[in-house]
């Protein structure tokens, strides 16, 4: 009964379909019972938000992200980091450091930025065809990435302004794109720039 191995079974597809809504449902009780911190180890922790957000709790996902005490990826930045820690606590408040300082593991999190907060997806290997399926939250108002592929930069930058969702996508020559916006609306991009309003 951990924050990892509801993790891991959603993530994994190891459940039975009827018993995914309880185990995510148990995820975040879990979650919030540690104060919006999570527990997760090296296996499980670059699932955690993704699962969050895949299973309906977008907010939780981002409630985790921007949690600033221990432990917590805002720690590391509070504290001055410019890699990601292997502990959590890797240079405590008093600056000592311990462990490693540049670890894959709780970096994973960009994953989580590219693929959900920014919505860049491969459909197909080397993002011949990709979707852009930006999921806003946490407050945030843009985001914005690329990813240089075999055919060229594809660039996504989203926005809120007024309320109102603006989604600008770069298609490199030879490649498609599927916009899908969070109402579920989908938009095929074919090459050059696409300005999608939400």
């Amino acid at each position: 009964d951990t924050q990892a191995t509801y993790c891991r079974a959603l993530e994994f597809d190891l459940l039975d379909p009827s018993d995914r809504t309880a185990a995510a449902d148990r995820l975040v009780e879990l979650v919030r019972e540690a104060d919006d911190h999570l527990t997760t180890g090296f296996l499980a922790t670059p699932f955690l938000l993704p699962v969050l957000a895949d299973t309906g709790h977008l907010d939780v996902a981002y409630d985790l992200l921007f949690q600033n005490t221990e432990p917590s990826w805002l720690v590391m930045v509070d504290r001055g980091a410019t890699t990601v820690w292997e502990e959590w606590g890797g240079v405590d408040a008093d600056g000592r450091p311990h462990a490693s300082l540049n670890h894959y593991s709780k970096g994973a999190v960009i994953s989580f930025l590219h693929t959900h907060l920014v919505g860049l997806q491969p459909i197909e290997p080397g993002f011949r065809r990709f979707r852009v399926a930006p999921k806003p939250g946490g407050g945030i108002t843009s985001a914005s990435a690329h990813h240089d592929s075999p055919d060229g930069r594809i660039d996504v930058r989203w926005e809120i302004s007024d309320g109102h969702l603006t989604v600008d996508v770069d298609v490199p020559p030879g490649a498609t794109g599927e916009v899908v916006l969070p109402g579920g609306r989908s938009v095929e991009v074919e090459s050059g720039h696409h300005r999608i309003d939400g």
